[in-house]
């Protein structure tokens, strides 16, 4: 009898610390931890093993993976990272990535842009702050505001000067890719990356070449794309949407007519989409987002504060059919902002569209990001912690005298062991 009482309070202390909403203080110096001796898992099935590894985090994979060439290859094996990707659980596959970096120093050595990542879990929605974790750095600064920032299928795509790089903050690999490379994608199919390099031929802007590189350990030469569907001009930033790269760009022989150009990453085919006027009236400065898995548009007034903008969204790739809704938010909400700009990066998984700050405040405080729910118009206000709020932060960071700092963020960024 007193046993089933022990056990009955075991189980109710159990369940009361699953409900508990803070983290767990725990005594590292005075942790005792139990390992299985090596001699003990190589006497295990292959299987098992598999298992056992598969459980673990990304970057613990990595590390596991320098024991011995055998795991090494394991490891590197398509089978395995896409069984890996698989098996991950939803708090590793959620979160986002934000690039801080100098864009206007002019000394090499404080050219630098730091990637931290944020977990997003599926009880967050009423969360007031996340908590950021260093993944990388590199030793190079953002070019501007507006260029490319994306996280597709765990690899990174920066713009910084000279160009655009790829990186993998798991693995922590980088490349740079042809100064001409306009866009990255990713195929979800066939499960592969792909640049587009975008070149002006004979010095006409209007005629252009068209090359795809296929990202990877078996990286082989850029391949010259045939049968463009004509004439034209890009001049908006790009997004990958369920494996089709789409940017916008004037056509016809004024250069008047606004089109956007799709590129099916998959079979490498370019082709035409008409577009309402207002998505590409502001040019570069025009805004495309993945919502929920449909390519759409931000239109508002991009050299003032705002308090709203409508939301085009491309129904019907093949009949060219596009819905438009008017979102407003209350303009309280840039009392939380310094400077004049918002990026809109994309959704989170609950379709919420994200509006950040461009720049980093020059004054030490808190640092929001925006959650705004397209169905109910309401915005949610969330702290990122860490993010310039203290004096020690911008000194070890090399933020505390710069004046101009990029902030970019990429959602959905999930975890990825594959090799650049």
């Amino acid at each position: 009898m007193k046993r089933k009482e022990r056990d009955g309070k075991e189980e109710e202390e159990k369940e009361m610390l699953c409900r508990s909403q803070g983290p767990i203080a725990v005594d590292l110096k005075n942790a005792r931890v139990t390992r299985l001796p090596a001699a003990e898992f190589d006497s295990l099935p292959f299987d098992l093993k598999m298992d056992i590894v598969s459980r673990l985090d990304a970057k613990s994979v990595m590390k596991f993976g320098h024991v011995s060439k055998f795991w090494c290859s394991i490891i590197r094996s398509r089978g395995f990272i896409d069984s890996f990707f698989s098996s991950m659980s939803s708090k590793q596959q959620s979160g986002f990535i934000v690039a801080l970096g100098n864009g206007l120093c002019n000394e090499p050595e404080e050219k630098l842009t730091f990637f931290f990542s944020f977990v997003e879990e599926e009880s967050s929605c009423s969360s007031s702050s996340f908590v950021p974790n260093l993944e990388m750095a590199i030793p190079v600064g953002l070019s501007s505001i507006r260029d490319s920032f994306a996280s597709l299928h765990g690899f990174l795509t920066v713009a910084v000067h000279g160009g655009l790089m790829v990186c993998n903050p798991t693995t922590e690999q980088v490349i740079k890719l042809h100064t001409s490379t306009r866009f990255v994608g990713y195929d979800p199919i066939q499960g592969q990356h792909k640049a587009l390099l975008v070149e002006s031929r004979y010095h006409r802007s209007d005629h252009l070449d068209h090359k795809v590189l296929t990202l990877g350990p078996s990286c082989q030469e850029w391949r010259v794309i045939e049968g463009t569907p004509g004439p034209y001009r890009p001049i908006s930033v790009g997004v990958c949407v369920n494996g089709v790269i789409y940017y916008g760009a004037h056509n016809s022989a004024d250069f008047r007519n606004p089109v956007l150009v799709s590129f099916d990453v998959r079979t490498e085919k370019l082709s035409f989409i008409q577009a309402h006027k207002p998505l590409l009236q502001w040019g570069k400065y025009s805004i495309f987002i993945d919502y929920n898995g449909k390519l759409a548009s931000i239109v508002r007034y991009p050299y003032d504060r705002f308090n709203s903008f409508d939301l085009w969204i491309l129904q019907d790739p093949e009949k060219h059919e596009w819905s438009m809704q008017h979102c407003v938010f209350p303009s309280s909400l840039w009392d939380s902002v310094w400077g004049l700009e918002l990026s809109f990066p994309g959704t989170n998984k609950a379709g919420e569209i994200i509006m950040a700050p461009t720049l980093l405040s020059p004054k030490i405080g808190p640092f929001y990001i925006f959650y705004y729910n397209v169905k109910t118009h309401t915005v949610r206000r969330v702290r990122l912690l860490g993010i310039g709020d203290n004096k020690e932060f911008r000194r070890s960071y090399g933020f505390l005298k710069q004046r101009d700092c990029f902030v970019r963020i990429a959602p959905q960024h999930v975890h990825s062991i594959a090799s650049l």
